[in-house]
C-alpha cells in the first residue's frame, strides 16, 4: 500500500505542475545516472536501488560510441567521491550527515546502518522515491535515514533539516555545482555557511577544480592524452540528458575558489580523497596498470574540507 500510495505522490508530482515536471526530469537524471555509475563500479546498495526504481537506464552502447571508456571513467569518478566522503566521516567519526543533491543517496544506507544519522536533502519526488526505496533496507538505516525535500537556495528550509542533527554536522555535497547559476550558488553557500556556524562541523567536497580532478581520473585509466577527450565527451553526455549547458568553468582555479568562500564566509583546507589506500569496488574492472595508477590518485588533494569562519 505505501509503495502504491508513493507512485500515486510521484505521478501527481509529475503532472501537476512544470516545477513539478522538472523536478521529475531531474530524478530522471541526477538518480538514475549517479545510480548507474556507483551501479557499474560494483556497489551493492547502488545496484539494489537502480533495481528497486526499475527504469531503464539511460546510457549504453547503442546510444554512445564510446560507451566503455566512459562507463569505466564515469564509474571510477563517482565511487572514488562516493568512498572519500564515507572515509573522512567514519575518520572524524561524525554521528550527524548531511547529505545534499546527492540523488537517492546510497552512501546514506551505508552510513546510517553504522548508526549514524542522515540526512538527504533533495527534490520532492527524489525523496518521494528514497522514501518509497528505503523499506528494502536494513532497520538500522530506515531508522536512522530522513529524505528531507528542500531547494539549495532555501535556507530556511536547509535550516529546518539540518536541526533535526544533533551535535556537529559533516556535510557532504558532490557533484551539483556545475548545474547551479551563479546567484543559486551563492544563496547555496551563504545556507551551508549559516547551517556551520550554528552546528559546527564542516562541508566536504570535490566539486572545486571538479574539470582538473575528473581528467586526473581519465589520465589514470586511459593517459594524459585522452583525459580532456573523455571529459568532454562526458560533459556532451550530460548536457544532452540535461537539456542544458553545464557551468564548467567557474571556481575551477584554487585561487579563486578559496577567494570566493573567504567571500561567503567560509574557510578551506584541500587534503587527500583518502589517507590510506582505499578497497575500491571498481578495481575488479581495472588492468594492474590502471589500478596502480589509480591508487596514486587517491593520495591526491582533491578533498575540500570547508569550515565557516
Amino acid at each position: 500500500m505505501k509503495k502504491f500510495f508513493v507512485m500515486f505522490l510521484l505521478a501527481a508530482a509529475m503532472l501537476t505542475s512544470t516545477a513539478r515536471a522538472a523536478e521529475f526530469e531531474m530524478v530522471e537524471y541526477s538518480a538514475q545516472v549517479k545510480l548507474q555509475w556507483l551501479s557499474e563500479a560494483g556497489i551493492p546498495e547502488a545496484k539494489k536501488f537502480l533495481k528497486l526504481i526499475n527504469r531503464p537506464v539511460f546510457f549504453n552502447e547503442t546510444n554512445l560510441n564510446d560507451f566503455e571508456r566512459i562507463k569505466l571513467v564515469n564509474s571510477l569518478y563517482q565511487e572514488l567521491n562516493f568512498a572519500a566522503a564515507m572515509q573522512y566521516v567514519r575518520e572524524k567519526n561524525y554521528r550527524n550527515v548531511f547529505d545534499l543533491a546527492c540523488s537517492i543517496s546510497p552512501r546514506a544506507m551505508i552510513l546510517g546502518d553504522e548508526g549514524r544519522k542522515v540526512v538527504v536533502g533533495e527534490l520532492q519526488t527524489v525523496c518521494l522515491l528514497g522514501d518509497w526505496c528505503i523499506d528494502e533496507f536494513g532497520n538500522k538505516a530506515k531508522k536512522n535515514v530522513d529524505y528531507d525535500a528542500f531547494w539549495l537556495q532555501d535556507g530556511s528550509a536547509m535550516m529546518a533539516s539540518a536541526d533535526k542533527l544533533k551535535g556537529e554536522i559533516c556535510i557532504i555535497e558532490q557533484g551539483v555545482m556545475i548545474y547551479l547559476t551563479s546567484d543559486v550558488r551563492d544563496k547555496t553557500f551563504d545556507n551551508i555557511r549559516n547551517v556551520l556556524k550554528k552546528h559546527g562541523g564542516c562541508l566536504i567536497t570535490s566539486d572545486f577544480c571538479q574539470k582538473r580532478y575528473f581528467k586526473a581520473a581519465a589520465a589514470a585509466l586511459y593517459g594524459e592524452d585522452q583525459a580532456l577527450t573523455l571529459y568532454n565527451e562526458t560533459k556532451d553526455m550530460y548536457e544532452k540528458v540535461f537539456d542544458d549547458k553545464l557551468v564548467d568553468n567557474d571556481l575551477q582555479d584554487e585561487r579563486e575558489a578559496m577567494d570566493y568562500l573567504n567571500a561567503h564566509g567560509l574557510r578551506a583546507e584541500k587534503i587527500p580523497l583518502f589517507r590510506t589506500t582505499p578497497k575500491l569496488y571498481i578495481s575488479d574492472s581495472l588492468t594492474p596498470e590502471q589500478l596502480q595508477r589509480v591508487n596514486k590518485l587517491t593520495a591526491k588533494e582533491y578533498l575540500w574540507v570547508i569550515t565557516a569562519i
